[in-house]
């Protein structure tokens, strides 16, 4: 019987390390190609092959091919005829020495990784060595010309779906066997960041300190900073410190106020001084106080009316600290799970988590205080809300995205209760799938969101940080989810300081680059969407290109070309389908283009080199 137990754990550790594997190698190669999450052998064909881990980013490509290319053997072909058959085989045969081979394209035309078809010396993607291998190199050469950047299933080349059934492919397969291309971050390590997750994140405006509380224990370079540091600048440069004291628990709320700190968590100790949930760093004398206890864990701070509030896992999950004491201000309004966020707005202190509200109907995520009395905020959202923002002087709330039947991760409070704004979702030119939206930042009209999730917009996608922004054209608004980087783990807040967003959570790397936990970019959105409506009805190319345009649709009658400021730089009021357009006097970048064509407006994009 011990032999037996002994031989079960070994097999169960195998297999719990053989899932992790699986996981982890499914993460990479959806890097590499998300078309892998549509894929019903996912997991056995990663578990079944025999591949040393990849050491870049175009050896996991290789294994990518090598991967497709051993499954698509696999499969049931019979519903093809002989010669399919024989096409198909000879096909595979050759994508197997192309990936042996270790020879890709490179995209050195544009300034982000990108799909490309054939790069300047000649060396073709993956499904245009196919064509070529199968004599159909005048077919790789078209769309390279008219579509150099597009995914399979973006390119409108005739002949392509042909070509696929005669080689005895579908299309699917196909867009399995082109790699993408993660979006092209310019994330900033901190000093190699800490050696931990980072919950929360806030900025003394005054000297500039970068405040990060977590579940960490130090920096990456050796400083003891228990669940607490600040970033500072000194006169080697930025580095982390502590700030005067250990907190012997997770921290999960910062906030600068009047020259203090505000500490919210999990912490019962702050510098050896008794602190439940809740400490208080003086900025200006650096000494810890205390400030009161709370009975479990504060996520969130916040000031109302110039008092200090919290919100979080505790009894009564909302309390003012009255100068003295904390005290409960939902008085049991709220049932459930507990606070997550709180943010000023319309004159109240808006309270979002995930509770139920005791109103006799059903009101859920979403309350109200105005300094006496407790009060519903609409229906409140399907989902539990994380975090607030006020864009455009309307509150917006981020979200888990599915609970239950119900699926929500961005919403909106307009007309007097929530409108979804974003749920997992394809869209026209964008697409989102994730578990959660933990933070978000408003910017203009664009709202920066972090979480846990991924995203696509046109031929970039990424994960777990992007912008959310809608575009209306005449009478439809269209969506678009911008990603900013690809994480190997979530993201637990953000927050915009000038023109440089920084963020926390639990992820470790970024593509090749070592994060640790906190890490910033600079932000500079563009104007244009990424969206590309009714695209089957536009052809735009060459695209990019330097010198001509053509638009081709049979019942054009107007073009117009806006530029990343959102002036129109070209404009033909009348227009004929394949019209040579002179662009050569146009500065190079990324244009929105849009075409009238039966008294509607389609839309596009075009690069200009």
């Amino acid at each position: 019987m011990r032999y037996l137990f002994f031989s079960i754990l070994v097999l169960l550790n195998t297999v719990s390390f053989a899932n992790s594997f699986a996981n982890n190698a499914l993460l990479s190669l959806c890097e590499v190609n998300k078309e892998w999450l549509k894929q019903p052998e996912k997991f056995s064909a990663i578990q079944q092959a025999n591949f040393a881990a990849p050491k870049n980013f175009n050896e996991w490509i290789a294994v990518h091919l090598m991967l497709v290319e051993t499954t698509l053997r696999k499969r049931d072909i019979r519903h093809l005829s002989a010669l399919q058959i024989s096409h198909r085989t000879a096909l595979l045969d050759k994508l197997q020495q192309y990936h042996q081979a270790g020879v890709f394209p490179i995209n050195d035309y544009l300034p982000y990784k990108n799909p490309i078809f054939i790069d300047r010396i000649g060396t073709h993607c993956a499904v245009g060595y196919l064509m070529q291998q199968s004599g159909a190199e005048d077919l790789a050469q078209r769309i390279d010309f008219e579509q150099k950047y597009a995914y399979v299933h973006e390119i409108k080349v005739n002949s392509v779906a042909e070509w696929a059934a005669k080689n005895g492919f579908t299309l699917d397969e196909l867009a399995w066997i082109q790699p993408g291309y993660p979006v092209q971050s310019n994330a900033q390590d901190m000093e190699g960041g800490l050696n931990g997750p980072v919950n929360a994140i806030a900025i003394d405006p005054i000297n500039q300190t970068i405040f990060a509380g977590g579940d960490f224990t130090q920096s990456t370079k050796g400083a003891n900073c228990q669940n607490i540091a600040a970033y500072i600048s000194g006169f080697a440069g930025f580095d982390w410190i502590s700030i005067g004291g250990n907190l012997d628990g997770a921290v999960h709320a910062l906030l600068v106020y009047n020259n203090k700190l505000y500490v919210g968590g999990a912490f019962t100790s702050a510098n050896g001084q008794t602190a439940n949930r809740v400490a208080v760093y003086d900025l200006l004398s650096s000494q810890w106080q205390t400030l009161g206890g709370l009975d479990s864990t504060v996520k969130v701070l916040a000031v109302y009316n110039g008092d200090i509030y919290a919100g979080g896992d505790f009894t009564g999950f909302v309390a003012k600290w009255n100068g003295t004491s904390w005290q409960d201000v939902t008085q049991g309004f709220l049932y459930g799970n507990g606070v997550r966020t709180l943010e000023v707005f319309d004159n109240k202190l808006i309270i979002g988590g995930d509770f139920e509200l005791a109103t006799g109907a059903l009101r859920k995520h979403v309350a109200s205080y105005d300094g006496t009395f407790m009060g519903s905020v609409g229906f409140g959202t399907t989902t539990p809300v994380n975090d607030f923002t006020i864009r455009n002087g309307k509150l917006i709330a981020g979200c888990d995205v599915i609970s239950g039947n119900d699926t929500c991760a961005l919403a909106e409070f307009d007309n007097n209760d929530w409108q979804v704004l974003l749920r997992s979702n394809t869209f026209i030119g964008a697409e989102f799938v994730g578990v959660s939206i933990k933070s978000v930042q408003a910017y203009n009209d664009k709202i920066i969101a972090g979480g846990e999730f991924t995203c696509a917009s046109m031929m970039t996608y990424g994960n777990n940080l992007m912008t959310f922004s809608q575009t209306l054209f005449d009478t439809t608004l269209y969506t678009s989810c911008e990603p900013l980087t690809l994480l190997n783990a979530s993201i637990n807040q953000v927050l915009l300081h000038g023109n440089q967003l920084y963020f926390g959570g639990q992820f470790a790397t970024n593509l090749s680059d070592t994060l640790n936990h906190i890490a910033y970019l600079n932000f500079e959105p563009t104007n244009i969407p990424k969206v590309e409506p009714n695209a089957a009805k536009l052809m735009v190319y060459p695209n990019p290109t330097s010198d001509a345009l053509m638009i081709e649709n049979k019942n054009i009658q107007a073009i117009e070309l806006i530029d990343a400021q959102g002036k129109i730089v070209l404009r033909h009021a009348c227009y004929k389908s394949g019209e040579r357009t002179n662009v050569k006097g146009l500065a190079a970048g990324v244009y929105l283009l849009r075409a009238k064509a039966d008294n509607t407006w389609l839309v596009s994009q075009w690069i200009k080199q």
